[in-house]
């Protein structure tokens, strides 16, 4: 065998060798991808008998599985916070956001920015809201709360946002009226207070449901009367119809002070001169020496 004959057979050989050690199959660029990915994939999602959080650190990335299944659409309860989360359809955890969800038989329900359902009063969007202690439901209508020493308070029946000031309420029959709630702490009032509707007007909220009172009403041993209409409280010469005739109300109380004599001939003719400061019937315009005593002579 000449020399470049052997040359040749023994760099063939050396080729053998080599493919008999590495195969031939080589790893595409396209494998390669998928390998890089699988193995991706398998350090991101829990397996299967797996739990929790991940990407955690972060609230716009982070996800909640269950058994390895990304949540999806549902609420879901980590023991680790004992907090209660919202994972909306895409799997990203609802935060700073309200939320109805069907369970407890519907509900709206807040997350706040650490993505922790809200239970309590709570302070958002420019007023208070309070949400049910045990299963997060926003609470409507007339609540008593516990803050500021105890108060019933107004949380209006569609947004759930405390209510301020004159507040006509009209959820139910036994709540239908008006009601005033203090400017600061959404407490009811409860007792006479001055009003700036209809022009200005002393009215009565009820001391026990604190709605707005009608018509003749009996407080302190004393008769008062509020008009049908608006609720403002009768000073002076007013008709009752509940008494069929004109009374005379105390100009600053409003307290009865009795019939209403239109003059001292009528106090003449109904035998009651001369009329004494205590007695149903005086008042100032027929006292004209103002000493207690009316239609004196």
């Amino acid at each position: 065998m000449t020399r470049p004959t052997r040359l040749l057979a023994l760099c063939l050989g050396s080729l053998l060798a080599v493919s008999t050690l590495f195969p031939t199959t080589a790893i595409g660029a396209e494998n390669t991808d998928q390998l890089v990915a699988t193995q991706h994939q398998n350090l991101a999602i829990p397996s299967s008998n797996n739990s929790g959080w991940r990407n955690g650190d972060d609230p716009d990335a982070r996800r909640w599985y269950d058994n390895g299944v990304m949540a999806t659409s549902k609420e879901f309860f980590d023991p680790g916070s004992q907090s209660w989360y919202w994972a909306d359809a895409d799997g990203s955890i609802a935060h700073d956001k309200d939320v109805f969800q069907r369970s407890n038989g519907g509900k709206w329900v807040r997350y706040n920015h650490s993505g922790h359902m809200i239970k309590g009063e709570d302070f958002r969007y420019s007023g208070w809201y309070l949400f049910n202690n045990l299963t997060g439901a926003m609470l409507k209508g007339m609540q008593h709360v516990g803050s500021n020493g105890g108060k019933w308070v107004y949380y209006d029946k569609i947004t759930g946002k405390m209510a301020h000031g004159e507040q006509y309420v009209n959820y139910d029959a036994a709540h239908t009226g008006w009601y005033l709630f203090d400017n600061n702490t959404g407490a009811m009032f409860h007792g006479d207070t001055f009003v700036r509707s209809n022009g200005g007007k002393w009215v009565r909220y009820d001391g026990t449901s604190g709605k707005m009172v009608y018509g003749l009403q009996r407080q302190d041993g004393a008769y008062y009367y509020f008009d049908t209409q608006t609720g403002k409280m009768a000073h002076g010469k007013t008709y009752v119809p509940d008494w069929r005739g004109s009374y005379w109300f105390n100009e600053v109380t409003g307290r009865s002070e009795g019939v209403y004599y239109e003059n001292c001939e009528a106090v003449r003719r109904a035998g009651k001169a001369p009329l004494h400061r205590e007695q149903p019937g005086y008042r100032n315009d027929l006292d004209r020496d103002r000493d207690g005593v009316a239609c004196e002579g």
